[in-house]
């Protein structure tokens, strides 16, 4: 019936309005400023608003790697594959060595070609690396750069076959060179380690009891006989380094008190 027309006359002057009664309050009040707590509720909103909120919005379609490969869906396998293609191949490089043999064809295909690149990427590190070292045979960072790299080409497996056992042999050379300059028991284990993946368990043997006689009370080194002795499935030997753990009361840690349990027992263990 138009009774509210005079009301929304006052629309649009209500802005200014409000403005000009906000300054004459404020020149009213002496220039004084707002109260502090007004002025710490907008700092608080204003750091609250830079936080930056991951989007949510595709989580749903979202799913592992390994899920996404025996899933009866060949478009999301295929687009999962191109995804890792376009951002880094090579934190899944174990995964990608399983999805070549997967049963689709395109999948394959994707997973080969990123392994293609991991593998030439890794290939040019080494080489520089090695390089690096050849020029500097008497350098310490030099060798332990060398002997890092190629500790991660083998980890990535990247090299199959007698490729891969040369590499494996260079890695025994590096880290029996590393112990000439520095007797550590770390690098003594990753050098029995070697051996015996490489099959050699007498080079490995020798190592260790090497290791143990300068390192009686190592728990690393007596987790690396336990494994040699377990790899000639020599259960006798087995039982008495388990034995010898216990009664000497070597410290393991956590993961090797969880090995000593399994040789010895629920309750045993839990009086070792």
């Amino acid at each position: 019936d138009g009774l509210l027309l005079p009301f929304m006359a006052l629309i649009p002057l209500w802005g200014p309005l409000s403005v000009a009664l906000m300054h004459s309050r404020a020149v009213l009040r002496g220039g004084r400023r707002i109260p502090a707590g007004l002025q710490e509720l907008k700092v608080e909103d204003r750091e609250q608003r830079n936080i930056l909120v991951d989007d949510r919005t595709d989580y749903a379609n979202t799913v592992p790697l390994e899920e996404a490969l025996i899933v009866d869906n060949p478009r999301q396998r295929r687009n999962l594959m191109l995804s890792i293609l376009n951002e880094n191949p090579g934190q899944y490089a174990n995964l990608l060595s399983q999805a070549r043999l997967n049963e689709d064809v395109e999948v394959v295909h994707y997973a080969a070609t990123a392994m293609a690149q991991i593998s030439a990427k890794e290939d040019i590190a080494l080489q520089q690396r090695m390089e690096e070292y050849e020029r500097n045979r008497d350098s310490d960072e030099a060798l332990d750069r060398y002997r890092e790299a190629l500790e991660h080409y083998l980890e990535s497996s990247m090299e199959q076959g007698y490729a891969r056992t040369l590499q494996m042999r260079r890695y025994t050379d590096l880290l029996a060179e590393r112990l000439k300059r520095h007797n550590d028991y770390r690098t003594v284990c990753s050098l029995a380690k070697t051996q015996m993946d490489l099959g050699s368990f007498d080079a490995a043997s020798r190592t260790i009891e090497a290791a143990l006689s300068a390192w009686p009370r190592q728990g690393d080194v007596w987790l690396m006989k336990l494994r040699l002795e377990a790899a000639r499935h020599d259960g006798e030997a087995v039982q008495r380094t388990v034995r010898h753990i216990k009664d000497d009361h070597i410290y393991l840690g956590g993961r090797g008190h969880d090995i000593l349990r399994f040789w010895l027992g629920d309750k045993e263990a839990g009086r070792a």
